[in-house]
Order: structure tokens, then C-alpha cells, then sequence
């Protein structure tokens, strides 16, 4: 939602937005929330959050950036009287609230039917534990080790296979679940600058078009 907080002082150009016709503030609103999006969208593109700080690195050490497939999914709505950024489709306004507020996971924790199976795969949350234990695998050619991939740990990986390397890992056992924290990456919304300039485009558009 594009929240706005109009200064005191410019009560003339406050009315005078609020005096236009729907038709004129919604499509004031539309310019405003567009921007407000692609600034959104560019702190993805940067890899960076709402204070210009640079989002903490993914647990398996990859440089591979984050969230650009969420890009695709921020839409818009707007009207005469509010403005919103939203996600098209699938899980991706879940996904985008996690990575913006940051989110405690249960690793280990049975989605469905199919992953109660303690001999079927390891899920994809029970592979990030294991790589943010330090989990190594050897390479495939020369000395030494490697962290894993999810997919390979998925892959190559039983229940309960992963469990028990995560157990001797942390140095615990019979636990069937792990907290792992997901850290905050914010995005979405606008900087105190943005906010600012947002409420002066549309004060002084209404003043051109009233």
C-alpha cells in the first residue's frame, strides 16, 4: 500500500488533489506506485535493503544473487483513492514476506504425505541446516572438500541420512526438527528520501491538472 504523509504546510496543494476528479488522482496514484515499484525492484537488482545496506549472503557461500525471480511476479494496483504493490501467482508473496521480515524454519518438519517417508529425500530446509552447519562433501577431482549444493544434498540425501549428519554436526540427537533462521532482506516500501519525493510528484501534479 502506498501510505503517504502530506506536510502541514501544503494545505493548498493537498486540496487541490483532493479536489480532482477520481479519474485525474487515480492516474496520479498510477505514476506514483509505479515508481514506488521500481524502486522495489532495483534494491533486488542491488542485492541491498531499505537502508542501503548490502543483504547478508546465502548460508552455502554462493554469489548467485537473490530473489530476481520475484521481479517478475511485482505487479500494481491502483485507484482514485489508494495505490499497492502486489505478487502475481504462487507462493511468491509468501516468499517475498519471509526474505522482507526475516523468518524462523523448521529443517526437517514433514510438508506433505510423501515427505513423512523418513527414507525418501532430505528436504530442501534440512539441506540449508546441514550446509549452515558446515556440512563438506570430497571434490570430485583433486584433494580436499566442498560445500554442497541443495540439490545435491536433495539428490544424494535420505531423511535420515541428513538427519544424522545434522545431529553429529550440532553434536545433539533425537531431534527430528532444527530451527534455522532466515535473515531479513528488505526490499519493498520507500526510504524516507523516496516517500518525500513521492508526496511532492503528486502535490505538485495536482496543482498542473487541477
Amino acid at each position: 500500500m502506498l501510505n503517504l504523509k502530506f506536510d502541514e504546510g501544503r494545505s493548498k496543494e493537498q486540496l487541490a488533489f483532493l479536489q480532482l476528479k477520481p479519474q485525474k488522482r487515480r492516474n496520479i496514484l498510477r505514476s506514483a506506485i509505479r515508481a514506488a515499484n521500481k524502486s522495489s525492484k532495483e534494491r533486488i537488482t542491488r542485492q541491498s535493503d531499505l537502508a542501503g545496506k548490502t543483504w547478508q549472503s546465502r548460508a552455502n557461500g554462493k554469489k548467485k544473487k537473490m530473489l530476481t525471480k520475484l521481479k517478475r511476479n511485482m505487479k500494481v494496483r491502483y485507484g482514485a483513492n489508494s495505490a499497492s504493490v502486489y505478487f502475481k501467482g504462487g507462493n511468491s508473496g509468501k516468499i517475498a514476506r519471509a526474505h522482507q521480515e526475516g523468518i524462523s524454519l523448521d529443517a526437517g518438519k514433514p510438508k506433505s504425505s510423501a515427505a513423512q517417508n523418513k527414507e525418501g529425500p532430505a528436504t530442501r530446509n534440512l539441506a540449508r541446516a546441514l550446509i549452515s552447519e558446515g556440512y563438506k562433501i570430497p571434490r570430485g577431482k583433486g584433494k580436499g572438500s566442498k560445500r554442497p549444493s541443495i540439490k545435491w544434498i536433495t539428490n544424494n540425501l535420505s531423511i535420515n541420512q541428513a538427519g544424522f549428519l545434522l545431529r553429529e554436526l550440532k553434536g545433539s540427537s533425537g531431534k527430528s526438527t532444527w530451527k534455522i533462521d532466515l535473515p531479513a532482506r528488505s526490499f519493498l516500501g520507500q526510504t524516507v528520501a523516496e516517500q518525500k519525493e513521492q508526496m511532492n510528484f503528486i502535490l505538485n501534479k495536482a496543482m498542473q491538472v487541477a
